[in-house]
């Protein structure tokens, strides 16, 4: 089964230093050629963290270093671009309709949206894809 993975895991994998790389690293070596979905705020919301000087603990990247980054990923057989399903709309609002907003509700339903219309699993350490009852969600710990 293909996974859509958030923003987080990639992130730990990328940086060695973060507290969940070991982690995201064990994931990432058992994953297969072809079957981890990458999509466009993956990369955004990557390379925004890449380049901020909180989340890189002081050493932001420049933006070349970022997308030298992200590209290595990118390129990464694992890896496949993913684009939303003529289905993804109604996910989106079958996500969010009768939620209250909360500052992360548009990115992480968009994400679930993307994963439910492809019909793939849901890969993040945020326990907060729970609550979108997924069919296919997996849920990483440090």
């Amino acid at each position: 089964m293909t996974t859509v993975v958030d923003v987080n895991v990639i992130f730990a994998i990328l940086v060695s230093g973060h507290a969940h790389h070991p982690a995201a690293w064990h994931w990432w070596q058992q994953q297969a050629d072809e079957s981890v979905g990458l999509c466009l705020y993956s990369r955004m919301g990557t390379l925004r963290l890449l380049s901020n000087t909180k989340a890189m603990g002081g050493s932001p990247f420049l933006p070349e270093k970022a997308l030298e980054t992200w590209d290595i990923i990118a390129a990464d057989p694992r890896c496949f671009w993913l684009e939303a399903e003529a289905s993804h709309d109604f996910h989106l609002r079958r996500l969010v309709i009768g939620r209250q907003a909360s500052s992360n509700l548009w990115t992480d339903a968009w994400f679930a949206a993307l994963a439910s219309s492809n019909n793939s699993r849901l890969t993040s350490f945020d326990s907060d894809f729970r609550s979108f009852n997924l069919a296919h969600f997996e849920h990483l710990t440090p």
